[in-house]
């Protein structure tokens, strides 16, 4: 037999809610209260009845132009108010959230309001622990000598530290809650940079190098480091762009190449000093230089030293790598564009040779230009002065011109793809640097330095190389170059598993030579059942040894896969001496 029940009321069913609720009539006076209005005002329903609603609630909104009474009344409106203090049964101030709705009849007619409220201490101390660990976060954030800030998936920054206000030039309330790409130059927030790679595929990138205008218009070097913010999904939420000015950085090694002008550039063999004696004459003039020469021999470091030493060396350094580049791209990375000039062209934006000014612009890879560039450059170097794609306006700069390439640029003047007066133009001081393979002795004086550069970035606990190992390097022909030794330098440190280098950790490429086929090169162990080589074979590979290194035993030695003093030894016992001058 089904249970009889009372028609609920309204005002049970307001009774029935936890949260505190008042209706009030047209004339804001008290209908009813429920149980938890009457805790929180002190005021029991029976008392609080046809008494006007602000001498029950007892708000700071109440009697006041911000009162929602007519807004909910009148228009029809919900209205919300957060964080409004009242005076509470034990007439203490307590923060409340009210929502203020019409009241209306059974015909539709507004009669009166209901608000509900709640009580959001608990609320206030959860945001004020946030915004106390937030100033924690930016704190430490401000602290850290790298500028750092933040976006959301939008592209939006959310956070700026000091240090990133300083480097760019504009403070954290400019920039917050703004598109990165409306404030920061391409480089930084552009379509190809390293935030967008990140933002879009959720990649990091570490260490990239661009140089940037701040919005001063002042040219500065940055390396750049961004990463992803996800959930444990996977899904890119944000993103995370740190930048290390490079300016402090350039400026200790200009100190320290004041002390040491070719830092970085090491060797001892005639054909490299006189690349070093070149570079003592011109670094005080203004004349373009063209450093020709095999891929990885040092092209840009030789330009970096031309920089260095120069009356231009507190002003920019600016490079470009013209092989790096399409040619749409090239020609604005070189003489800047205009707003609107091409599709995404969203603000005017400076070329590097604009960045460049009154200091030096290394162009590398000069021989991959295109025709129509071609023509550009070469007024630029007969006039100092170019337009911005998309622009009318002339611009004068004064610039140092260094450019470098691999390629015979006379060979390519003669099939038509270089412009002969362009090449005229850029080889006032020809620069011509060795390969590695016509300068071997210096392959250990690169070897002891290049092994303290990586010992130095902990990439390994190798610090020598045995005489084995050695005469390995010195048989090969290094058609990379010095590029080619380092990165098999790096190879063998990572792969050894002691402080020597043994042939074993070289990269398998260079395991084909001749001087690994024996511990001594062939002199100390043979196949079993043969005789050794007579002292008339080993006097003659000795002396051809000296000759090649010109008498110097210690290259010698390396060459041969023996220690100095075995050389030594086997020089007086087969009456070897060195030639007299």
């Amino acid at each position: 037999m089904p249970i009889q029940t009372e028609p609920l009321s309204v005002l049970d069913i307001l009774r029935s809610i936890p949260d505190s609720v008042l209706t009030i009539d047209r004339d804001r006076r008290i209908v009813a209260l429920n149980g938890p209005a009457e805790a929180l005002t002190g005021t029991a329903e029976i008392a609080a009845g046809g008494r006007a609603c602000g001498a029950i609630l007892r708000s700071e909104i109440c009697d006041t132009d911000r009162c929602p009474f007519d807004r909910a009344f009148i228009g029809g409106e919900t209205v919300t108010n957060f964080n409004v203090l009242m005076g509470d049964a034990a007439d203490e101030k307590t923060p409340i959230c009210i929502n203020t709705s019409p009241l209306k009849n059974g015909k539709g007619e507004v009669v009166g309001v209901v608000e509900t409220i709640r009580v959001v201490s608990h609320i206030n101390r959860l945001i004020e622990e946030l915004r106390e660990q937030r100033n924690k976060v930016q704190a430490v954030l401000d602290s850290i000598a790298e500028g750092v800030f933040t976006l959301d998936r939008d592209g939006r920054i959310t956070s700026v530290n000091r240090t990133a206000e300083r480097i760019l030039g504009y403070p954290a309330g400019e920039v917050l809650g703004r598109p990165c790409q409306d404030v920061y130059p391409p480089e930084i927030c552009g379509p190809g940079s390293s935030l967008h790679e990140t933002l879009q595929g959720g990649r990091q990138v570490r260490n990239r190098e661009v140089t940037v205008a701040d919005r001063h218009g002042t040219a500065v070097p940055l390396s750049l480091s961004t990463g992803p913010f996800q959930d444990e999904a996977g899904t890119t939420l944000g993103a995370v762009c740190t930048i290390r000015d490079l300016r402090e950085i350039e400026r200790i090694a200009e100190e320290r190449r004041s002390r040491a002008p070719f830092v970085g550039i090491v060797g001892k063999h005639p054909r490299i000093r006189e690349v070093f004696d070149l570079v003592e004459m011109i670094k005080d003039s203004d004349s373009t230089v063209l450093l020709q020469g095999e891929s990885g021999t040092g092209k840009g470091l030789f330009a970096q030293a031309l920089h260095s030493l120069s009356p231009r060396r507190r002003h920019p350094f600016v490079k470009v790598s013209c092989a790096a580049l399409p040619e749409t791209l090239l020609e604005s990375e070189l003489f800047g564009h205009e707003k609107g000039a091409f599709t995404g062209a969203i603000k005017d934006r400076k070329g590097r040779f604009e960045l460049a000014d009154k200091g030096t612009i290394f162009l590398d890879e000069i021989g991959d230009l295109s025709p129509s560039v071609q023509v550009k450059l070469l007024r630029v170097l007969q006039e100092q002065e170019f337009e911005r794609l998309g622009g009318t306006q002339t611009i004068k700069v004064d610039v140092r011109v260094i450019a470098a390439t691999h390629r015979d640029l006379r060979q390519w003047m003669r099939e038509g793809k270089f412009r002969e007066d362009l090449f005229y133009r850029l080889n006032v001081i020809p620069v011509r640097l060795p390969p590695l393979r016509e300068r071997k002795a210096d392959i250990p004086l690169l070897v002891e330095f290049l092994l303290d550069r990586f010992a130095a970035k902990g990439k390994g606990k190798a610090t020598s190389v045995s005489p084995r190992t050695m005469a390995i390097l010195m048989d090969h022909q290094w058609p990379g170059n010095i590029r080619e030794l380092e990165n098999a330098l790096e190879h063998a440190m990572v792969c050894s598993r002691g402080s020597v280098i043994e042939p074993e950790a070289l990269p398998r490429s260079l395991l084909t030579g001749p001087a690994v086929l024996t511990p001594h090169a062939a002199t100390s162990e043979r196949p079993p059942g043969r005789s050794s080589a007579g002292p008339a074979s080993e006097r003659e590979r000795i002396l051809r040894a000296l000759e090649s290194s010109h008498w110097n035993r210690g290259l010698a030695a390396a060459h041969l896969g023996m220690d100095r003093t075995t050389l030594w030894r086997k020089m007086q016992r087969l009456g070897i001496a060195p030639p007299v001058h």
